[in-house]
């Protein structure tokens, strides 16, 4: 990826963590008074979205527009698919995990990335303000939670592969076709690793392999708001993000294959493979 021209991504990689905790900031004042939230449904009955969603959204989109106003925005609730994609886009979920957050579960996360034109990240923050965590990751520069450097786990405890922790999630429609396709693939991986963990936040999924607490983690139908953030936070930790399919993994890829080490992603791969 070729460097972009008077861009200091350092710097900018704070003022993004700061965007990120101002909005975690204002999603933590309907989390504490979630009765008074107001809700609707998306594609489907269990696609949620609440005002903490949009008000997180427009707080971040003015925020990330002071910084860069050149670049582009591809959010989560503000998606315009026939927008065009500028050299620079910022790529945001303002509130991942939203059926978590409505239901009082602390497991969910604002995600920010800054992409270039083919959707490579270049700056990713992931800030979970109820487990009081935020990581962080520019291009070439590493990996940190809550300022201090992280990175993927080396083994699993016990030292073998089918000790691996790694995580999950499933579409919101759970009776189409990728969503049984991953049920069939759960009870795979369950059989062979045992310890599979369904958390509700991808952007926190991809985060904890970041920082060593899973090895690894699969899912399919990611949107690009879902992992931008988090495979740079993966990648710059030293580990591994692909396509099942072993091709290269662009954020909005249809599936996303991530690991610590080259050999469990290889495992993993081979059990995933089928289809039925």
């Amino acid at each position: 990826m070729r460097p972009v021209p008077g861009l200091n991504l350092h710097t900018l990689t704070s003022s993004v963590t700061r965007v990120a905790a101002d909005a975690g900031r204002l999603l933590e004042g309907y989390f504490n008074r979630l009765d008074d939230v107001e809700i609707r449904t998306k594609t489907s009955a269990a696609d949620m979205v609440s005002e903490a969603d949009t008000r997180a959204e427009d707080l971040i989109r003015e925020r990330l527009a002071a910084l860069l106003p050149e670049a582009g925005f591809i959010g989560e609730e503000s998606y315009d698919p026939q927008a065009p994609r500028q050299e620079l886009n910022w790529v945001v979920d303002p509130l991942d995990g939203t059926s978590n957050f409505l239901s009082g579960l602390q497991i969910w996360a604002v995600s920010i990335a800054l992409t270039d034109e083919h959707l490579q990240p270049l700056i990713g923050v992931v800030h979970s303000p109820e487990l009081r965590n935020t990581w962080s990751a520019a291009r070439g520069m590493g990996t940190t939670c809550n300022g201090v450097g992280v990175t993927v786990r080396d083994h699993p405890p016990g030292g073998n592969l089918v000790n691996a922790m790694l995580a999950t999630g499933f579409p919101y429609d759970i009776k189409g076709p990728d969503g049984q396709k991953n049920i069939h693939n759960f009870v795979r991986m369950q059989t062979n690793f045992h310890k599979i963990r369904r958390l509700g936040s991808a952007a926190v999924d991809l985060a904890l392999v970041a920082d060593g607490t899973f090895d690894g983690m699969w899912e399919l139908k990611l949107r690009s708001w879902d992992s931008a953030a988090g495979i740079l936070l993966v990648t710059e930790a030293g580990g591994i993000c692909e396509q099942i399919s072993g091709e290269a993994y662009t954020p909005g890829d249809d599936d996303l294959l991530v690991a610590s080490r080259r050999d469990l992603l290889e495992l993993m791969r081979s059990i995933l493979r089928p289809t039925e």
